[in-house]
C-alpha cells in the first residue's frame, strides 16, 4: 500500500507540473488495462518531455496496478545497482539537442518520425514501431555551417547500423541549394522480429535471389 501511495503521488506530481504550459515541455499519456502472465492489470502511461537548457529528455513511464492497487514491480526494479541502472535507463525514450531549424540539432534514442530527400527518400521513419518489445538506439542530426548543411540518421546502433542516411546540401545560390542525398539499408531482409521460433524474416535473409523469385512465384 506505501508503494500505491508514492507512486499515485508521483503521477500527480507530474500531472500537475507538465499541465502547465512551458516553452520546450509537453506531456503524452495513455491509460487502460493489459494482460500480464494471465492477470489484469490497469495501465497508467505517461511520456513527459522534459526541457533542460537546450537538451530535453522524453521519459517513459509505465504503471500497471491491480484490483489491490498492487503495481506492478518488474518495470520498477531497484533491488541491486545492475537493476536500478536498467531501469533508469528504460525510462528514457530519447535525449534530443535543440530544434531542426537550429544550427546543431541530434536525437538519440527513439526515433518517431525521419524524412529525407522531401519525402522521397525516407517519408515518416519511426524505429519505435515494436517499442517497447524491441527498443532500438537511433541518431537523427543536422549541422548547419558556412560550407552547407549536413544531416542524416541511423536507425539502431544495436544493430550494427542497418538503415542509415546522410544529406549534404551547399547554398550555390540564394534560393537554389544544391543537395545530395543518399540512404542504405545494409539487411533489406530484416523485417521485423517474428515471436516465433523460426523467423520467416530470418530465412529470408538467407535466401539467394533465385531462392527468393521463386519464393515470390508460389506465393
Amino acid at each position: 500500500m506505501i508503494i500505491f501511495r508514492s507512486t499515485a503521488i508521483l503521477l500527480l506530481f507530474l500531472i500537475t507540473s507538465f499541465s502547465r504550459a512551458q516553452e520546450g515541455r509537453s506531456m503524452q499519456g495513455a491509460f487502460g488495462t493489459v494482460t500480464i502472465d494471465g492477470k489484469m492489470w490497469n495501465q497508467v502511461a505517461l511520456r513527459p518531455v522534459v526541457p533542460v537548457w537546450k537538451f530535453a529528455v522524453a521519459l517513459d513511464l509505465v504503471f500497471y496496478f491491480d484490483q489491490d492497487g498492487n503495481i506492478h514491480k518488474d518495470e520498477w526494479d531497484f533491488s541491486n545497482p545492475e537493476a536500478t541502472k536498467n531501469t533508469i535507463i528504460d525510462k528514457i525514450y530519447y535525449i534530443r539537442y535543440g530544434l531542426k531549424q537550429d544550427p546543431l540539432y541530434f536525437k538519440v534514442g527513439s526515433l518517431d518520425r525521419v524524412d529525407m530527400g522531401w519525402g522521397i527518400l525516407v517519408n515518416s521513419y519511426s524505429n519505435a514501431v515494436q517499442y517497447p518489445q524491441v527498443r532500438k538506439v537511433g541518431l537523427d542530426y543536422k549541422v548547419k555551417t558556412k560550407f552547407g548543411t549536413f544531416e542524416g540518421f541511423v536507425n539502431d546502433f544495436k544493430e550494427n547500423i542497418g538503415l542509415t542516411g546522410l544529406r549534404l546540401e551547399y547554398p550555390l545560390l540564394s534560393s537554389l541549394p544544391v543537395a545530395l542525398s543518399f540512404v542504405i539499408d545494409r539487411n533489406q531482409y530484416l523485417g521485423l522480429r517474428d515471436g516465433d521460433t523460426v523467423s520467416y524474416t530470418h530465412l529470408r535473409a538467407h535466401e539467394t535471389e533465385a531462392d527468393l523469385v521463386c519464393r515470390l512465384l508460389l506465393e
